[in-house]
């Protein structure tokens, strides 16, 4: 019997590219939850062969589900900026939806997409499991609002050890379902790519680790399997990374070298940055593999495999 899969936020980035990854896969009947729900069946309606239904948040826990995946986050710069304070409500909000839903269906998985952002900023160096989260208490800005929500709703699950809770934490992300309006060094690179225009960056460099679908569908797997298998209760944390992450000047030397792109470093451009500055930011957190996960590629090569896809089907 197909699994009842429930995709909170299925218009996200991280949301449409589980819809359309899972959305023909017989092993779940697909509930994608989002608040537009027109674009969901924009979707739906490209994808051939699907059983996907969609449905408003305002629904949101009327129907029992198996797994519900909490795709629902601010996932660009420029919007946390925006929503301020705002961010800590919306968090709260759907978390503690899907929380009573599993007072009522108890047995089911809730897979929260958390963030590399718990860990704090600024980064300068690769996170570890040993790696601490400290703040000044009394001086706190905003760009550690967003790690702080996600970490108060990880401190949440912990405490919530009768759940069958698993926060997956996403560092870098990218698949060719992004959102191309967003403040992101890879959304300019994939609209200068698209535009035929030249790709302005800073001239400082970086290293993230970009996953890709194929990364966080394994990841997923190997959660379920593990909640699967009966053995008590699941209720943890895990970073999600690749083979290798990628540094910024190599990601762009390697796609103007397979595609039509040009480029240049300049130190005369504003950026944002909402959620501090990262230099390294990447895990090395490898407790995953103890799940059974163990990623095929490297960032690079995944950003790769996902570029020419979009630059295929034109999403």
């Amino acid at each position: 019997m197909a699994l009842r899969l429930a995709i909170v936020g299925a218009t996200g980035h991280i949301g449409r590219s589980l819809l359309w990854n899972l959305g023909r896969d017989k092993s779940f009947q697909i509930q994608a939850y989002a608040r537009r729900v027109d674009a969901v069946y924009e979707d739906l309606a490209a994808m051939e062969k699907t059983s996907a239904e969609a449905i408003h948040m305002d629904k949101f826990g009327t129907l029992p589900f198996d797994i519900v995946v909490n795709c629902v986050g601010a996932g660009d710069p420029a919007r946390v900026r925006d929503m301020g304070a705002e961010i800590f409500r919306v968090t709260e909000d759907i978390d503690n939806r899907i929380l009573d839903c599993l007072s009522s269906w108890p047995a089911a998985l809730y897979i929260n997409m958390s963030s590399g952002a718990v860990y704090g900023t600024p980064l300068s160096q690769p996170l570890t499991f040993q790696s601490v989260c400290s703040r000044r208490v009394n001086e706190l800005n905003a760009a550690e609002w967003y790690g702080i929500a996600k970490r108060n709703a990880e401190a949440k699950h912990r405490a919530h050890e009768e759940f069958n809770i698993v926060d997956v934490r996403v560092f870098s992300y990218f698949s060719r379902f992004l959102n191309r309006e967003g403040r992101l060094f890879i959304v300019d690179l994939v609209n200068a790519l698209i535009g035929k225009r030249m790709l302005q960056t800073t001239s400082s460099d970086s290293v993230r680790d970009y996953a890709t679908p194929s990364d966080l569908l394994q990841l997923l797997s190997c959660i379920i399997e593990r909640w699967q298998a009966g053995q008590g209760k699941i209720n943890d944390a895990l970073d999600l990374y690749t083979k290798a992450p990628v540094g910024k000047f190599e990601l762009i030397e390697a796609v103007a070298e397979r595609f039509d792109l040009s480029w240049e470093a300049t130190d005369d451009l504003n950026t944002i940055s909402s959620t501090g500055e990262k230099q390294e930011y990447f895990s090395r957190n490898l407790k995953a593999a103890d799940w059974g996960y163990e990623p095929k590629l490297i960032a690079l090569d995944g950003i790769l495999d996902e570029l020419f896809g979009l630059l295929k089907t034109g999403r």
